[in-house]
């Protein structure tokens, strides 16, 4: 090894030696969970979707309290009437209670209550009435209507989850594209390298710095120089800004941009679409689901009603005596029916009273013909949303199935062009030692290394990256 060699050899390791330490003392690299982790704890959305579940929680427990039991006290009028001699007060108190979930039972109790200084008390009009809907739309609806805010909550917390992955995958996806830009740097300084070669080439064939050969093979290298500047400075601009999505300010250092990629990026086993249920597909779980809401809204919608309600009046002050109530509802189609019946009770004077109503609406029986059509025809829809949310699934798991395959693939390819790299370079930096190879011969083989550890890098991003896309598929709710 010749003199000027060996000196260009003892100052090369001198100066990695020193940038090393230099670069352990004043560079603090990042673990790549721990951006992550800082990234998400950035998301706006998140925040705004985790509140989300919060108010959906509130809209059920209200929902729930609005079609359970329900009771209402009211104290009704109170009248006074104040007189030097004789004063009194009356006072109609009334409790009723509700339970729209069972065939909208309604029961209630109402009296009136007078007072005067002479010591009167007297009840009177005491009236207990029971009410249920035999048949009707109100305890389906009420099922109906406890069912979509219970899945608005589970679709909060669908939406929370896909949010986390989509997030995820954003960062994953900076990460990826700062690194794809080291790797057209590697790519500019393997041009570098071998322009540089070339120029060598021809200084050994005796070529003047003053030849137009030469001179043009020197502008090419300039070039090329040129471009790992420029291509370095728009690298340190996009690691500023992904690490301010984090919450960090760092200072770009372009001699040692390696440093900036986040340690620890994890390597992970691809997931494979098989392995999921088909129901869980998001699009086959969303229609069927919405099928299943749909039809049991259409069976709601009854042809016949029938409701009846009863009662028992305590000194009714109309007959002078107990009094019993009762009464029909029904409706058929648009013909309604009301029937009713009054008896007083300890009263020979009195006879049963009969009430009856009905009506009728044409139009209803034609609207609910047209009714009928459009929930055939909308019910042929939802069958061929299924049917398309199935076919998205085998196209799904065939395209899936083949990215994982291209991803398993370009990783053993780029392991085994790693190995192959790492050799040569370990090889050359022993014939570089020996002054067999020139720098330019050396600085190839480290770069080409280089370039493949940040595809290996890359790759672990991808399969990240699938995965997620390949989770955001499905539900787990």
């Amino acid at each position: 090894m010749n003199c000027g060699v060996k000196k260009f050899f003892i100052y090369f390791l001198l100066v990695c030696f020193v940038n090393s330490i230099f670069a352990e003392e004043s560079l603090k690299k990042y673990d790549c969970a721990e951006l992550l982790r800082l990234y998400l704890e950035n998301d706006i959305e998140l925040k705004k979707l985790a509140l989300e579940i919060s108010k959906s929680e509130l809209s059920l427990k209200q929902e729930k309290i609005s079609q359970g039991f329900d009771i209402s006290l009211s104290t009704g009028n109170i009248v006074f009437y104040p007189g030097s001699e004789n004063s009194s007060f009356s006072i109609k108190p009334q409790a009723q209670v509700e339970i729209p979930s069972a065939k909208k039972f309604t029961a209630s109790v109402s009296t009136d209550f007078e007072y005067d200084s002479s010591n009167k008390r007297e009840l009177k009009d005491t009236k207990i009435s029971v009410g249920l809907d035999i048949i009707s739309t109100e305890s389906e609806l009420s099922k109906i209507s406890i069912l979509k805010k219970e899945r608005e909550l589970i679709q909060a917390k669908r939406n929370l989850k896909s949010q986390l992955l989509l997030a995820e995958n954003e960062f994953y996806t900076e990460l990826k594209i700062l690194l794809s830009s080291i790797n057209d740097i590697f790519t500019y300084f393997q041009t570098v390298y071998t322009d540089k070669l070339s120029l060598e080439k021809l200084k050994a064939q005796g070529y003047s710095e003053s030849s137009s050969t030469y001179r043009i093979a020197q502008m090419k290298v300039s070039s090329g120089e040129h471009n790992i500047e420029t291509s370095l400075h728009d690298l340190g601009l996009d690691f500023v800004i992904f690490y301010s999505y984090c919450n960090i300010d760092i200072e770009f250092d372009e001699k040692r941009f390696l440093n900036f990629i986040p340690e620890n990026i994890p390597e992970i086993a691809l997931i494979q679409f098989s392995d999921y249920e088909k129901e869980k597909f998001k699009k086959i779980e969303s229609s069927k689901w919405n099928n299943n809401l749909n039809t049991l809204v259409r069976k709601s919608e009854k042809y016949f009603t029938l409701g009846l309600d009863a009662g028992y009046t305590i000194n009714n002050s109309t007959t002078k005596s107990d009094t019993i109530n009762a009464g029909l509802s029904s409706t058929v189609g648009g013909f309604g029916i009301n029937a009713g019946l009054s008896f007083p009770l300890n009263n020979s004077n009195f006879t049963p009273a009969f009430t009856i109503s009905s009506s009728v609406n044409p139009n209803s029986f034609r609207e609910k013909s047209i009714t009928k059509k459009q929930n055939n025809l909308t019910e042929e829809q939802e069958f061929l949303e299924i049917q398309n949310a199935e076919q998205n699934y085998e196209t799904s798991l065939i395209s899936y199935n083949q990215l994982a395959k291209n991803i398993d693939w370009e990783k053993k390819s780029i392991v085994e062009h790693f190995e192959v790299y790492k050799k040569n370079e370990e090889d050359l930096l022993k014939y570089f030692k020996e002054g067999l190879v020139s720098e330019s011969e050396y600085l190839s083989a480290r770069n080409n290394r280089e370039l493949y550890e940040v595809k290996i890098l890359i790759n672990k991003l991808e399969s990240i990256l699938y995965n997620n896309n390949l989770l955001n598929e499905f539900v787990d709710l």
